[in-house]
């Protein structure tokens, strides 16, 4: 995973971290209800999260094999050069 998605996914969260402390700090329910709203902002969160980080993972994932395939095309045209060059001596 590149720096740019580890800030952007950190952002994120301390984003949504502030406005849940903000929300609960400015709310006047009982605490009951706050609670139980806090256990529905923390599972959205959860899910947010998992779903960036998964999607992070994935980006990186296939850019990464990407590039395996551009070594490995760039390693057999190196290697048949070689091979030519070989023959020609």
């Amino acid at each position: 995973m590149n720096n740019t998605n580890i800030k952007i996914i950190a952002g994120f969260a301390a984003g949504a971290i502030a406005g849940a402390l903000t929300g609960l700090l400015l709310a006047p329910e009982s605490g009951d209800r706050t609670r139980k709203k806090l256990g529905k902002e923390s599972d959205k969160l959860r899910e947010s999260l998992s779903k960036s980080i998964a999607e992070s993972f994935d980006a990186a994932k296939s850019k990464y094999g990407s590039l395996i395939d551009e070594y490995v095309a760039e390693g057999k045209k190196q290697l048949d050069k070689a091979k030519e060059t070989a023959k020609l001596n």
